[in-house]
Formats: structure tokens, C-alpha cells, sequence
């Protein structure tokens, strides 16, 4: 099946824009940890973003950076030094990597949200205390107790 997702499309004719295969796999969606990191000409990479989301690929064609990328509007809802970076010439490379994938476990609803909770935290704190992704907080839960009962019954079922 032909994925007709518009902000997937505008990613892929971005030059400087490289964003992880599995990531980008809408039938196989990585619910974990992900970072998007810039690399000018005369620096380091820097990581500018830190996230987390049940489904990345979700959160960044979907309702996500890639939207904001293209719409003015919401531009105020992303890293602001990712929005620079798209259009700095000085900007040689823009990568979205999964950091790390985290599995539900389907052993205790609130266990299963902190999983990921924590997981987004370490890597935030990481990156803060290289002075990078320094823009953001980390956010409240985004999977409903319902939705993951609802989920745990179909893991159950496999």
C-alpha cells in the first residue's frame, strides 16, 4: 500500500532532511523515544529535540514536526532551532533517530505510561546537561487508560 501522507512526501524532497527508516514504516509504528538532532558546517551535531510518543511516526507526519515545518501557524508549537535550521544555509544536516523503543508491557497501565515517561526524561536530562535541547519540558501521558486496556486485550489476543 502506497503511503499518500503529505508531510511524509515533503520530508523526502528536504535535502539536508534524513529521518530513520523505521521511523518513517507507517504498518510497523515505534512507540518510544526520539530525537532530532542538527549539524551545521562548523559544529558538533546538536540534539534540539527530545520526544516521546506511542506512535513517532504519528508524531512527526501526523500531528507532529513535519506539519509544523510547512504550516506558519503551528510553527510556534516545535523547537524553535528546528525551524531555523530548515531554512539555514550554515545547516548541513537535520536527522530524526529512535533514541529507544519502548514496548508496552501490559502489566500495569500506570507502569506502562512511566516506562515511557522515564525513558523521555533520561534522554532530555542527558542532552540538558550537554547544553542541548534546551527549548523544551517534557509533557503529560498520551495514551488514555482506555486505549491501553483496549490494546492490552489485543496483545492478548496475539
Amino acid at each position: 500500500m502506497v503511503n499518500t501522507n503529505k508531510s511524509l512526501a515533503w520530508s523526502e524532497n528536504q535535502n539536508k532532511l534524513f529521518v530513520e527508516d523505521r521511523i518513517k514504516d507507517a504498518s510497523n509504528q515505534v512507540r518510544g523515544i526520539y530525537g532530532i538532532f542538527v549539524k551545521d558546517k562548523d559544529k558538533e551535531e546538536e540534539c534540539v529535540y527530545v520526544g516521546r510518543s506511542v506512535s513517532i511516526y504519528g508524531r512527526i507526519f501526523s500531528q507532529g514536526h513535519m506539519p509544523n515545518s510547512r504550516d506558519e501557524i503551528t510553527k510556534k508549537r516545535t523547537s524553535q532551532r528546528l525551524l531555523n535550521a530548515i531554512d539555514d544555509e550554515n545547516v548541513e544536516k537535520i536527522e530524526i533517530r529512535i533514541l529507544e523503543e519502548v514496548e508496552f508491557k501490559f502489566d500495569n497501565y500506570y507502569k506502562d505510561m512511566q516506562r515511557l515517561a522515564s525513558a523521555e526524561n533520561y534522554y532530555i536530562d542527558l542532552y540538558q546537561n550537554k547544553s542541548q535541547c534546551l527549548e523544551q519540558v517534557p509533557d503529560g501521558k498520551n495514551t488514555s487508560e482506555k486505549d491501553w486496556e483496549s490494546m492490552k486485550n489485543q496483545e492478548s489476543i496475539r
